[in-house]
């Protein structure tokens, strides 16, 4: 004893003498750590002491009031079924109980979707024939009196019951095993066997029909479907989603035996078992009527205890240690029981038929005890509270040369004013902090003007190098090989399109297309076609935005001879043209309502009738609509039909926005970067660096369309190979252009998307491009260049081309100009019309 004091007395004197000096040399985070990590680590594993015992407490509260509201919602519901084929009983046995009323009544029952019953029999007491009727395969079938010896056990043997019996009283047997004759065409021999419970009341008879017993049962499969429907996501009880722990449901009766347990909901017709409810306990396996029932020794406390509660009545919950921890996964589980009550007099007290076990080895309490280090992260931000009240005590001491030293640093407002900064302090902490300050300063001054004029040069070169496209033309590859080409792009969206598309295409059903200006709506209608079963037979295309409400009527539908003055021939419509194929339906929210109940009708009875004529022509055309606007909005301003609406939405399919998908831009950059080279005249066209960053940074109001004329319009204007930044002209980038006056009812401009048409060979005579002074408007000026490589042009390649969401009408307007001028000739009718160059 004398050594360990004197050895105490010398390190207490060592650590008088020392600790002042080791703590003056110590920089200001060690002196910070020294006085707060102590208090900081008892704050933090008391609070996450104290979190997880009372978290810990009250899940188990929660858990147990679940468990145990569970297991009564099933002994409810058992009780509720048992009462219901009570109740059923008695209705039968008020009626009349010869064969004929009583096969018509349990046929009508089980019509009318009542209880699964399997048999109704009626066993007079002397005299008279007995009626023995089985649900076989939905209907109801007679056992001839002749077979009834075949019946096991022989129904006969229940008239015993009757002793004990009085009129109105329903008694309920233990689960049986019956067999019934069920001969077949292909098999005479046939027998099923089913366990089931019998439920028995006393016929008094009426005079013309005699006493007997009348009983009805029940297949015992049906009561444990209650049992796992509980135990299923498809409980009425299933208010939150539950991790995959091992819960059963089980079945007992007054004796303790086991007689079913819960299985998988989704497997209603497998046969009885326990060997989940067994599992841990010795006893016997089998019983007359029940091979799976199962009875565990008296040596179960527990068991037995809950059987002789469920005997009384009560209900209740034990939670059980685990014995097996490591192959369960959980230290204990929940062992909940509840009696399940019938009444066998409607007019007494209902008695224990049997009772309900629920046993629940929830693993909520360990994944609690995980999520713990939640509960830690607020026990951290207290301590950063009380961390942070430390400091503001001893900081008024430690960090006051930083604070000025901070100080001083604020007051350098541009790099002229830097000056080496010196304090009157002493310290480690300060001296280093205040020389790599000074240090700082000075290579900052020396070098930011290096370095921003190397970053400038470095960033501008970069710009205009080469942008790195191989991997998107490898991608492009890919597509050309996947089963949609048409579809350019990659990522979910597309991907989802596609798969869309192609569920789309395996069936015959009517298609609505979603999307915005620009977003391929064309294109997923033509691949719809491509890969359907109609892929060989017509395609028809009407853009019901293009035409006024006559023309759209006489383009669908089409006209006899003489149905009006100009009408010099039969026309077939764009229904009869379609025939056996495709008819779509390009804006069909431009359609007038005339022409909406037009459609209406010959979608529904897919008849139509040209006009003039008086007969109706049978089609067989799968409709495919498309449209740019929300519907749903125009069916609530009256605009649209609601009908029509649901009559094309049977499969709806929306074109995402490029913006939303901007991993494509640089891929589609590089798609229709190759389409127009052959457009411009031009071969091994590429994107800087700077021009792909400009596309991608892009929100493409225009979508697809917008971003095919922006390609476009730089391949034609490049004046080397690469593309550079400002040869990438937005739709932002131009003046706004003059447009002519639209009527009120103006239509809206095309919204499907089309890809850029391959350019032919340019003619080998074209009309000489028109003077700047020649009366063209900018958009004309710009058009014309292409229009005279291609050598033709349609309305809607006209408004692709110049973009900008161009009106139908601006868009006729203009190339009517053209042919005005003499540069253009106008051939064809409706969506057919085309504006060709002028031959010299």
């Amino acid at each position: 004893m004398p050594s360990f004091s004197t050895s105490g007395s010398r390190m207490s004197d060592w650590i008088r003498r020392h600790l002042p000096g080791l703590v003056r040399r110590l920089g200001l985070r060690g002196k910070l750590l020294l006085a707060l990590m102590p208090s900081i680590v008892c704050i933090l594993l008391f609070t996450g002491w104290a979190s997880y015992r009372v978290s810990d407490e009250f899940i188990d509260i929660a858990l147990s009031r679940t468990v145990r509201q569970n297991t009564m919602a099933v002994a409810h519901e058992m009780e509720q079924y048992l009462d219901g084929c009570r109740t059923d009983l008695l209705f039968f046995a008020g009626g009349r109980t010869d064969a004929a009323s009583l096969r018509d009544a349990f046929a009508r029952l089980i019509k009318a979707g009542g209880k699964p019953y399997l048999e109704l029999c009626y066993l007079p007491a002397s005299g008279g024939e007995p009626v023995v009727l089985i649900r076989q395969d939905g209907t109801v079938r007679t056992v001839a009196p002749d077979t009834l010896d075949r019946v096991r056990p022989n129904p006969f043997a229940e008239l015993d019951r009757l002793t004990t019996l009085k009129p109105g009283h329903v008694a309920a047997s233990d689960v049986l095993e019956v067999s019934y004759p069920m001969p077949t065409k292909d098999s005479a021999n046939r027998y099923t066997t089913a366990n089931v419970v019998r439920f028995y009341t006393a016929c008094p008879g009426n005079g013309a029909e005699p006493p007997g017993l009348l009983f009805l049962s029940v297949e015992a499969t049906t009561l444990r479907n209650i049992l796992s429907w509980y135990n299923s996501r498809k409980s009425p009880l299933w208010a939150y989603p539950r991790s995959d722990e091992l819960r059963f449901s089980y079945f007992l009766n007054h004796d303790g035996w086991m007689l079913f347990q819960s299985e998988d909901y989704d497997k209603q017709g497998r046969e009885l078992t326990t060997y989940l409810a067994r599992e841990g306990f010795d006893g016997s396996l089998g019983k007359p009527g029940n091979a799976a029932a199962f009875r565990p020794n008296e040596k179960y406390a527990l068991y037995w205890g809950a059987v002789a509660a469920m005997d009384k009545g009560e209900n209740g919950l034990d939670r059980v240690t685990e014995r097996r921890a490591q192959q369960s996964g959980v230290d204990f589980h929940y062992f909940s029981y509840a009696p399940v009550l019938f009444r066998t007099d409607p007019a007494g007290p209902p008695a224990v038929y049997g009772g309900v076990v629920f046993v629940d080895r929830s693993q909520l309490p360990i994944i609690a005890g995980y999520k713990n280090m939640d509960v830690m992260l607020f026990v951290t931000i207290g301590g950063i509270v009380v961390i942070s009240i430390l400091i503001f005590l001893f900081g008024r001491i430690l960090t006051k040369p930083i604070r000025e030293l901070a100080a001083r640093m604020n007051t350098l407002n541009s790099l002229e004013e830097m000056e080496e900064i010196h304090l009157p302090y002493s310290g480690y902490d300060i001296t280093v902090l205040q020389e790599s300050i000074n240090n700082i300063i000075r290579r900052v001054k020396q070098q930011v003007v290096e370095i921003q004029a190397k970053d400038e040069a470095i960033l501008n070169v970069n710009k205009r190098e080469r942008a790195s496209l191989d991997r998107d033309r490898e991608l492009l590859v890919e597509n050309e090989l996947s089963r949609i080409p048409e579809i350019v792009g990659v990522g979910p969206a597309t991907a989802n399109l596609k798969v869309n598309i192609l569920k789309a295409a395996q069936v015959d059903v009517d298609v609505l297309i979603a999307g915005e200006t620009g977003t391929g709506k064309q294109l997923v209608a033509e691949a719809i076609h491509a890969h359907s079963n109609r892929a060989g037979s017509p395609f028809i295309s009407i853009n019901c935005g293009a035409l006024d409400e006559n023309l759209l009527l006489d383009a669908l539908f089409g006209h006899v001879k003489g149905a009006f003055s100009e009408a010099k021939e039969d026309r077939n419509g764009a229904f009869v043209e379609a025939d056996g194929g495709i008819l779509f339906l390009d804006e069909i929210q431009s359609a007038s309502p005339k022409v909406q109940q037009s459609l209406l009708r010959a979608l529904a009875s897919r008849k139509v009738k040209p006009l003039g004529s008086d007969r109706e022509v049978a089609v067989d055309v799968r409709i495919l609509a498309a449209t740019n606007v929300d519907i749903p909005s125009l069916i609530e301003d009256k605009t649209f039909r609601e009908d029509l609406y649901y009559r094309l939405k049977v499969i709806s399919i929306n074109t995402p926005a490029l913006r939303e998908n901007r991993e494509n831009i640089s891929l589609l950059s590089v798609y229709y970067l190759k389409q127009a080279e052959a457009l411009a005249g031009r071969e091994h066209l590429d994107l800087s660096k700077g021009a792909l960053a400009k596309l991608v940074s892009h929100d493409w109001p225009g979508n697809v369309r917008e971003l095919v004329n922006c390609i476009t319009r730089a391949a034609v204007m490049a004046e080397t190979d690469v593309i550079q930044p400002e040869e990438i002209r937005l739709e932002s980038d131009f003046q706004t252009w003059p447009v002519q006056p639209q009527p009120a009812e103006s239509l809206n401009g095309n919204t499907a998307h089309a890809p850029a048409p391959d350019a032919p060979p340019a003619p080998a005579a074209q009309p000489a491009a028109p003077e700047a002074d020649s009366g063209l408007n900018p958009r004309q000026k710009e058009a014309w260049d292409v229009i005279r490589r291609q050598g033709t042009i349609t309305r809607k390649e006209y408004q692709d081309l110049v973009g900008g969401n161009l009106p139908t009408r601006t868009a006729i307007y203009d190339l009517q100009d053209f042919v005005k001028r003499g540069l253009l000739t106008k051939t064809g009718k409706g969506p057919s019309t085309r504006y060709e160059l002028t031959s010299e």
